[in-house]
C-alpha cells in the first residue's frame, strides 16, 4: 500500500511539474509574441 501511494504521488508531483513547465513555456511564448507585436506596430502605423 505504502509503496503504491509512493508511487502515484511522485507520478503526480511529475505530472505537476511537467504542467507547470509548459504553463512557464506558454507564457513565455505569449510574452515574446506580444513584445514582437508591440515593437513593430509603430512601423506599421507608418
Amino acid at each position: 500500500q505504502a509503496k503504491k501511494m509512493n508511487v502515484e504521488s511522485l507520478r503526480s508531483n511529475q505530472n505537476a511539474n511537467a504542467e507547470s513547465a509548459e504553463i512557464r513555456i506558454a507564457k513565455a511564448a505569449l510574452t515574446v509574441c506580444f513584445l514582437f507585436v508591440a515593437s513593430w506596430t509603430p512601423y506599421g502605423v507608418m
